[in-house]
């Protein structure tokens, strides 16, 4: 069994099961699919927590892989020279990440207890971003549409803009949503997830702050 907040993410992981791998290539795919059909979800920017159970020993495993704030953050960081706050930097912009941990955690589960080549449980997610999939009917609390709060973000960013909306308007269930600026780092990740933190991705997020005048706190991998 294999259950998520949305039904392609768990198609995912049963397709790792059918493919005779375990509950933690079932896990770990399913996680990485719902960071693409989900797009609000905290995918491979944000964290979380893994409880393990094995059955032949009776063991009880716990991971701990939540965002932690980067090496160079400090307590000042979100005011300005009169030491008042900066309206919106803690939740908008690269100020606001924190160090993601997603990666590095199912990067650590899977290679401890994964049965299955680690391409292969990444590979639905790669291919969900990359050839679309359908926007569901079923409105939740994850779903696009939902966050109307957050649109004016999202149409001030360019990049955001162009993959969420169109007209000014967020995509309608029914209609296909194509990520391929996701897909192409998930398909990295497949081959090294390492480059997350310290290759291409990691060089990429860095010239793309620097590129908008911002010196975002050094990213730091979190340690699982």
């Amino acid at each position: 069994m294999v259950v998520s907040a949305h039904p392609l993410a768990s198609e995912a992981g049963v397709a790792m099961l059918r493919k005779g791998g375990n509950a933690v290539d079932a896990a770990v795919a399913t996680t990485f699919a719902i960071s693409v059909v989900e797009p609000f979800s905290p995918g491979i920017g944000g964290g979380g927590f893994l409880l393990l159970h094995q059955s032949k020993t009776g063991e009880m495993k716990a991971l701990d892989f939540r965002e932690r704030a980067p090496l160079k953050a400090t307590k000042n960081m979100y005011l300005d020279p009169q030491g008042k706050v900066r309206p919106n930097l803690s939740v908008n912009g690269y100020l606001a990440a924190a160090t993601p941990g997603t990666v590095a955690g199912l990067y650590e589960v899977h290679r401890r207890y994964g049965k299955l080549p680690w391409q292969e449980v990444v590979q639905p997610a790669i291919t969900l971003a990359k050839d679309r999939f359908i926007l569901s009917q079923q409105q939740t609390w994850r779903s696009i549409k939902v966050y109307e709060d957050r649109k004016q973000v999202i149409l001030n960013n360019p990049a955001a803009r162009a993959i969420f909306t169109r007209n000014g308007e967020f995509f309608d269930p029914g209609e296909r949503l194509v990520q391929r600026d996701l897909g192409g780092p998930l398909a990295e990740i497949a081959q090294n997830p390492e480059s997350f933190y310290t290759g291409n991705i990691a060089r990429a997020i860095a010239q793309s702050a620097d590129a908008k005048g911002v010196s975002p706190p050094t990213w730091q991998k979190t340690v699982v």
